[in-house]
């Protein structure tokens, strides 16, 4: 009773191997070839009813399909049924950490380590793709008889979809999220390394290294409480203590980098394939430098220019494809791990996306002079009061200007705002706003974008949310209806 088949897997919905909000794993197996397999099973309408679920669905996929470790869940197959879709994944026979944690109570300093490399090496490859997990937790690692892998890539980006559950309980995700994220600020892909300290912690002593019963009460502890090792009861070396310690800094800028955590003495004669190859690449991004400079004072090149030359797609943003079209100018033969790694030297706040001053910064903190003409900075200056005396008005121009395009060409207004939320975190900060603006009004200045923003800012934190957006653009709806 209870067998289920969907193409050529088999399973029975009594062999309940996990659960979650929106989502059931059985234990399944391929009819063809007698591989075990995990079936994540999800209810079609639940999702297709939640704009940010049947994204987190194709973010899910979508990561899953691009990467290749034996420390990552691999992805087999994707299905749908007219009741639900159906995402097919290697069996991993230890079950998830959390579990495995609970019953061993703690790991060894030796135990730990291994754990600590396998999620690392799983980790490779996320930096490789420029994605950052941001969901990172005990119940999210799984174990195949000695090896942990990294699983459920999808809902982590959705950060919003777990604001109730965060207010009313500590269960699962708020307790290994950073401060940034608990604090809705915003964050870049060191959010995973902060995580990562935080369960090596736990993983060593059995605890985590701060408690609390709601998320406030969390972030406060995090800041007024020092981190502390029982040592007296669990001795574990100075290298790892340095290294937990690096991991744990809530100040981001403080916080280890991925090349600082991957030379770390504690972990550093497990990567020293990866050490290597960075310091390869770090040499080839000097060369490139040495070259750029070269190019921009030869042809005497305005970055200007040159920005809206190699942004193809005119978002106001360089993809990594698009840099790489202007890499190979420079070298006709870099490789693409060299262009990642040059577009991740860029791509400062990891958006995976590369704006203007990003671009301008990175050339000046190279030590390449940049110039902008003359001529473009009065232009934008002489367009940004025509028309309109202040900035108010012109500020109230932009906004019914945005009010307008929306309704004309029948934009929804979430599809609208996660086009330009970067971080994905469901916030727009000044910076995401006046892309969104610039779009709108190519001529708008500094000050008009920031009335703009403040007009939508309605509790005046600093960002936008998307309740916050579609509450001042209600007449739009109201119009499209």
């Amino acid at each position: 009773m209870g067998d289920k088949r969907i193409d050529k897997y088999l399973f029975n919905i009594n062999h309940k191997i996990g659960e979650g909000s929106y989502a059931t794993v059985y234990k399944g197996v391929n009819e063809k070839t007698g591989e075990k397999v995990a079936i994540k099973m999800l209810n079609k309408s639940v999702i297709n009813a939640d704009d940010y679920l049947r994204e987190g669905l194709i973010q899910e996929i979508k990561i899953m399909g691009k990467l290749k470790s034996p420390n990552i869940v691999q992805l087999l197959d994707v299905m749908e049924t007219s009741n639900n879709y159906y995402i097919v994944q290697e069996f991993c026979d230890g079950g998830d950490f959390d579990e495995f944690l609970k019953k061993k109570k703690n790991l060894t300093e030796k135990e730990a380590i291994k754990f600590l490399v396998d999620v690392l090496t799983g980790f490779t490859q996320l930096i490789k793709n420029g994605i950052i997990h941001r969901d990172l937790k005990p119940a999210n690692i799984l174990l195949d008889k000695t090896t942990y892998k990294l699983a459920d890539f999808g809902f982590a980006k959705c950060v919003d979809n777990f604001k109730k559950d965060m207010m009313s309980s500590m269960v699962g995700t708020p307790l290994y999220m950073s401060p940034q994220i608990l604090d809705h600020k915003r964050y870049n892909s060191k959010t995973d390394v902060w995580s990562i300290g935080f369960i090596f912690y736990e993983a060593l002593f059995g605890k985590t290294p701060w408690t609390a019963r709601s998320p406030p009460e969390l972030l406060k502890n995090i800041r007024t409480q020092p981190l502390k090792f029982p040592t007296d009861k669990i001795p574990i070396s100075q290298e790892t203590q340095d290294l937990i310690i690096g991991c744990l800094q809530a100040d981001e800028s403080k916080r280890l980098s991925w090349e600082e955590i991957y030379k770390h003495p504690a972990v550093a004669q497990y990567f020293q394939d990866i050490v290597k190859g960075n310091s390869k690449l770090e040499d080839k991004a000097q060369y490139l430098i040495n070259d750029i400079r070269q190019m921009i004072i030869k042809d005497k090149l305005d970055i200007t220019q040159l920005f809206a030359e190699l942004d193809m797609s005119k978002d106001k943003a360089l993809d990594v494809n698009e840099l790489g079209r202007f890499l190979t100018r420079v070298d006709k033969d870099i490789q693409r791990d060299e262009i990642e790694y040059i577009f991740n030297k860029f791509d400062e706040d990891g958006s995976n996306s590369i704006d203007f001053e990003e671009f301008k910064k990175w050339l000046e903190d190279n030590s390449i002079q940049v110039k902008q003409e003359k001529q473009v900075r009065d232009r934008t200056k002489k367009q940004s009061i025509l028309g309109k005396n202040t900035v108010e008005e012109r500020a109230n121009y932009v906004i019914e200007k945005l009010k307008l395009s929306i309704i004309k060409y029948n934009i929804q207004l979430i599809d609208l705002f996660k086009k330009f939320d970067k971080s994905a975190d469901l916030r727009l900060d000044l910076k995401e706003m006046g892309l969104m603006l610039k779009r709108i009004e190519p001529s708008i200045n500094e000050d008009e974008t920031r009335a703009v923003f403040d007009f939508f800012d309605i509790n005046k934190d600093g960002e936008i949310t998307f309740q916050e957006f579609q509450t001042n653009l209600q007449e739009c709806i109201v119009h499209k209806k």
